[in-house]
């Protein structure tokens, strides 16, 4: 009875090494959250032209290789964003003194299905508009300005399984147009020919982005607990079966 009893729970401690094995070679994965700031754009009617690099922010939590922190203030590079974008984008972020680091862009956008910018004053979320159909940068009213924002995602790698998958924005507010302080998406809109005919207009403001690195198709902390018990369960169900016989 001992022998069945304690084979159990042998079996019981290999399942849940191999679980936790699982879990640590997840986490050699890159997860975690990135905050951009610094550097510039260019933007166009359907360009984004990056100008010189970004800055990780110091609040990033972002690791690679086994749990390593990027540090902050690490630069980093981007690829640029022309009209007609040829995703996928591999490279599309990299990491100075971090050549194994390598965020691929697979989606940007949706933009807003709304070209109707008249609405200056009233927009808040779930009110912007696009410049352009088709066009992923959206349009919204900020309180000093218009907001532009491009949502972004794709997946990441540092050389290690599995690979993770990304999400966030980047985002910057336009506080003048020329003459215009705090310009309405109207007339951000109109300023680059839309809705109707883009033109060769461009404006250079700084830019921030925040993005959130999942590692693909691993459970949940909570998942894994509950994966243990319920093994747990059956396996002293089964022990108690043998002991009924």
């Amino acid at each position: 009875m001992k022998k069945n009893f304690f084979s159990g729970f042998t079996t019981l401690a290999v399942l849940a090494c191999g679980l936790l094995f699982s879990t640590e070679r997840a986490s050699a994965s890159v997860s975690g959250a990135l905050d951009l700031d610094g550097g510039s754009v260019t933007v166009s009617a359907t360009s984004l032209t990056w100008q010189g690099f970004a800055i990780v922010n110091g609040i990033s939590t972002l690791t690679y290789d086994g749990g390593t922190l990027v540090p902050g203030g690490t630069d980093v590079t981007l690829k640029n964003l022309p009209g007609t974008l040829p995703i996928p984008i591999d490279m599309f972020m990299t990491f100075v003194g971090i050549p194994s680091l390598d965020f691929t862009l697979q989606t940007a956008g949706p933009g807003s299905s709304n070209t109707d910018c008249s609405a200056a004053g009233l927009f808040s979320h779930g009110g912007d508009c696009s410049a352009f159909a088709g066009v992923p940068i959206v349009l919204s009213q900020a309180t000093n300005g218009t907001l532009v924002a491009l949502g972004v995602s794709g997946i990441v790698t540092d050389g290690t399984t599995p690979i993770s998958t990304w999400t966030g924005e980047f985002s910057e507010t336009i506080t003048s147009l020329g003459n215009i302080i705090s310009p309405t998406p109207l007339q951000v809109q109109q300023f680059f020919g839309g809705p109707g005919a883009p033109n060769n207009n461009t404006l250079n403001s700084t830019y921030s982005g925040t993005f959130v690195v999942r590692i693909a198709n691993t459970p949940e902390p909570s998942t894994m607990g509950m994966v243990l018990m319920g093994s747990g369960l059956v396996l002293v169900a089964a022990l108690r079966r043998r002991r009924k016989a």
